[in-house]
C-alpha cells in the first residue's frame, strides 16, 4: 500500500515555465504544503491542476489562469474522470493505497467516490487557518528532528568518547 500525497495548484506561479514544483512555489500555502507533505515521507507525491491533472512534480509546465472552481459540475467531474485514470496509469491503486489531499476541498470532491482511503487533514480550513496549522506541524517536525539529533550525537559521543560522558 503506497502512500500518496497530493497538492493543487495555485494561482500564484512564476511566469515562466518551470517544473511544477516550482511553478507553485510563489504561493505561501504551496509551500507550507509541499514542506508538510515531504514531512510524511509519502510513496509519491503529485500536485493537482486544474488544466494538466495529475502532474508529477518535476513536469515542467508554463504559467496558466485556470482553476476548478470556475468549472461547471459536469467539467468538474470529467477533470475527476482523467485524474483517476492517471492515477491508474502511474501504477497507484484506487482501492488500496493511502491518498492525503493537502488540497481545496474542489480539488477533493471530484474523486472522493473513486478512491478508498483519503485522508484530508487540512478538513476545509479556511486559508489562514490551513497555514496556521501547517506552521505548527511544520514546527513539531522540526522539533522532533531536533531532539533526534541531539539524541544522536549524545549515543555517538557515549560510543566513541565514554570517558568524557559523566
Amino acid at each position: 500500500m503506497s502512500k500518496v500525497i497530493f497538492l493543487s495548484c495555485t494561482k500564484s506561479k512564476l511566469d515562466k515555465p518551470s517544473p511544477a514544483k516550482d511553478l507553485y512555489s510563489a504561493s505561501p500555502m504551496f509551500q507550507k504544503t509541499l514542506e508538510y507533505g515531504k514531512s510524511l515521507k509519502p510513496d509519491k507525491m503529485f500536485i493537482l491542476s486544474a488544466k494538466h491533472h495529475l502532474v508529477p512534480m518535476d513536469k515542467v509546465l508554463s504559467p496558466y489562469d485556470l482553476t476548478l472552481k470556475d468549472m461547471k459540475s459536469d467539467e468538474k467531474e470529467k477533470w475527476g474522470e482523467t485524474v483517476l485514470s492517471q492515477i491508474k496509469k502511474v501504477g497507484l491503486n484506487p482501492e488500496k493505497d493511502n491518498f492525503i489531499f493537502l488540497t481545496g476541498s474542489e480539488y477533493m470532491k471530484p474523486l472522493t467516490k473513486s478512491l478508498k482511503n483519503i485522508e484530508n487533514p487540512l478538513n476545509n480550513k479556511k486559508f489562514g487557518e490551513c497555514l496556521k496549522w501547517l506552521n505548527s506541524k511544520i514546527e513539531a517536525k522540526i522539533n522532533e528532528l531536533k531532539i533526534n539529533i541531539k539524541n544522536l550525537i549524545n549515543e555517538t559521543i557515549r560510543k566513541y568518547y565514554p570517558k568524557t560522558i559523566k
